[in-house]
């Protein structure tokens, strides 16, 4: 975007905590993640004249280390200056499609650690499902795979809490409820990272006796990667 300002400047300070975030490209980063977080700090700066879209041009190698700013160096010059292509180049360089893959697996085969809270497993399947690009996965069919993936033990209590079978519940009216237990979960454990496969796993609970009767069937279209 053009400057409208006669002049400008980068403040050292705005640099400074860009690089406080800054991405490596190792494969235990998340390039969804770091966009995230450095579009929401470039949202709280401003330089008179400047439109948002040329302060991420400016700021952005300033966030990028090592590997990525490799990439950026020799990928800079394809984008023509649009900052959602170079976004998508940048996700698809440090989230490829076998981690994309990955990532669906993860979040269709969920289950609950053991000694986890409703509301911790919750939080972290949430996380899963913001680590990547749209996978094209309908709600209520991750609203389904997170329920299925819950203790016989915590289901029932999830029954109680909605006073009746959460099944019966629509999509939105199962994710409000859900999301009201996080507000009220104090979280002991530490969350792992969304997107990875650190937490263990706990022995596949058999679900057969809870099987869901009014969500919509389960459907499992193939992912959409951005590019």
């Amino acid at each position: 975007k053009p400057i409208t300002a006669s002049g400008f400047e980068l403040r050292p300070g705005f640099i400074a905590m860009v690089r406080e975030q800054s991405f490596s490209g190792f494969d235990d980063e998340n390039p969804y993640h770091h966009l995230r977080e450095f579009e929401q700090l470039c949202s709280c700066l401003s330089i008179a004249g400047m439109a948002q879209e040329t302060l991420r041009w400016k700021l952005f190698p300033f966030s990028l280390a090592e590997r990525a700013k490799q990439w950026y160096t020799h990928n800079v010059g394809k984008v023509n200056g649009e900052w959602e292509e170079l976004r998508d180049r940048f996700c698809l360089a440090f989230f490829p499609i076998s981690r994309i893959a990955s990532l669906r697996k993860e979040i269709l085969d969920f289950r609950q650690d053991e000694k986890e809270s409703i509301g911790a497993a919750w939080a972290r399947f949430s996380k899963l499902t913001h680590a990547g690009p749209n996978l094209s996965i309908p709600d209520h069919v991750l609203l389904q795979h997170f329920w299925l993936g819950l203790s016989k033990e915590s289901a029932l209590q999830l029954d109680i809490t909605a006073g009746g079978s959460f099944t019966h519940k629509t999509t939105a009216e199962g994710e409000a409820l859900l999301d009201r237990i996080l507000e009220n979960t104090s979280f002991t454990e530490t969350l792992p990272v969304a997107g990875s496969s650190s937490h263990e796993e706990v022995p596949l609970v058999d679900s057969t006796s809870r099987s869901p009767t009014h969500l919509e069937p389960t459907t499992e279209p193939s992912p959409e990667p951005e590019t």
